[in-house]
């Protein structure tokens, strides 16, 4: 890693004889991209980046990067992929070769913090502990330049700090080192460790889903957590949809670009190569899959939740209820006697009832059956009942505008009929 000093550094990661690979700090300045290694991946930290307006645009010209692509624009999208190529027939009489090849992608990752219980992986924590937000983007962007016959140099920026090791374990457990022949030879090795990196990212979201499944808190405090699992598990899927989109134009590009390479090659490593870049493209659809399927069990959850406090609300609508019928009786019996039909004779303290009492029932009973039938009619009729009395409203705002207008007009008749 680089020094802990506030020099810019940058990591470069150079091809040795052997398969043999060697990762070192190199101070970070514009001379020392023109004295790199033939092959070599080139790691910058997002710190160290040139801002657009600075010199981002010479760093990109030693890489042969159109300069639209130092603006900011670029470098806030979610993924792309673009490539140039020359071409000269004097390299290689009687064909028109390539002699230059540039290519410039991004893809983006969305790391969580790691659950502290039972997490999918040990792998690196990427989250800063003192950071407040608990996840961490990575905007990596890459920059290739090929030269012939075997020249290769791979800037990468803002990529997550263990890929240059994991990277270089990657290129040195090869059987055979890469045929720099090939200007898309640097890209498979970093597009697999870009895959295994993004695996970590879903499963980094997935893991705090299982643990909202096993753990089924089921109160309101369960939708702020939800909603922030669902906003990771969206991003995931949309950077992932990006990233299989930037994987199939680095396919067409390099089955186009392939057909115009040195014979040498041959066609049975443009054929494995082209169905190697094809089994990539479908482990990140495999991830986009499983990305959605987060997004997916998150909405179960919510489901979930509603009907759980929708049961608590129903329980506690019930225990109302039964506290209801429970006073019920005695509030109706006590309010019975309270009525003017009821008397106590202050000089024996006995009862007296009035012998118009009947006159409580025969208005009581018939006015309770009328309302309980209005209820019913209501439940059962309500969406006609409703259309019916808009209408009805409908037609009296009409009625009363043709009103008014009548009478206006009357009113003005005699006015006109008075001017000379």
């Amino acid at each position: 890693m680089a020094p802990p000093d506030s020099t810019p550094h940058m990591l470069v990661l150079e091809s040795l004889p052997g398969n043999r690979w060697e990762l070192n700090p190199v101070v970070f300045s514009l001379d020392a991209l023109n004295r790199l290694p033939k092959q070599c991946y080139i790691f910058l930290n997002a710190d160290h980046y040139p801002t657009a307006d600075g010199w981002r645009q010479k760093l990109l010209a030693h890489f042969n990067v159109p300069k639209f692509v130092a603006n900011k624009t670029c470098f806030d999208v979610n993924g792309y992929f673009g490539s140039k190529a020359s071409f000269d027939n004097q390299v290689v009489p009687a064909a028109n070769h390539v002699t230059s090849h540039t290519t410039w992608f991004r893809f983006l990752l969305k790391m969580v913090k790691k659950v502290e219980k039972d997490p999918h992986d040990n792998g690196e924590e990427y989250v800063e502990e003192h950071k407040k937000k608990d996840y961490r983007w990575f905007e990596m962007s890459f920059f290739t330049r090929w030269d012939y016959p075997d020249s290769s140099q791979v800037l990468c920026v803002d990529v997550p700090p263990d890929l240059p090791s994991e990277l270089k374990k990657l290129l040195e457990a090869r059987p055979e080192p890469p045929d720099f022949r090939d200007p898309f030879a640097m890209h498979a090795d970093l597009v697999d460790q870009i895959v295994v990196h993004a695996d970590v990212s879903v499963w980094r979201v997935r893991d705090p889903v299982r643990l909202l499944e096993k753990t089924r808190m089921r109160t309101g405090a369960i939708f702020g957590p939800i909603h922030e699992m669902s906003r990771h598990a969206i991003h995931a899927s949309e950077i992932l949809e990006a990233s299989i989109d930037t994987l199939k134009e680095m396919q067409h590009c390099r089955t186009a670009i392939q057909q115009r390479l040195h014979p040498d090659l041959g066609e049975t490593y443009r054929e494995q190569a082209k169905d190697y870049a094809q089994f990539q493209i479908s482990l990140v659809k495999a991830l986009k899959l499983r990305s959605d399927s987060n997004q997916e069990r998150l909405k179960n959850e919510i489901n979930l939740a509603f009907n759980s406090l929708a049961r608590q609300d129903n329980s506690v609508m019930k225990s109302i209820a039964l506290l209801t019928m429970i006073f019920l009786p005695a509030t109706f019996i006590s309010a019975l006697f309270s009525t003017t039909f009821f008397n106590m004779n202050d000089d024996d303290g006995t009862w007296q009832a009035s012998d118009k009492l009947w006159v409580y029932w025969v208005t009581t009973v018939p006015a309770t059956i009328v309302i309980v039938v209005l209820w019913r009619v209501w439940l059962a009729n309500s969406d006609a009942i409703t259309r019916f009395m808009k209408q009805q409203v409908k037609s009296f705002r009409a009625q009363w505008k043709r009103l008014t207008t009548r009478r206006v007009r009357s009113q003005s008749a005699p006015e006109k009929a008075g001017q000379p």
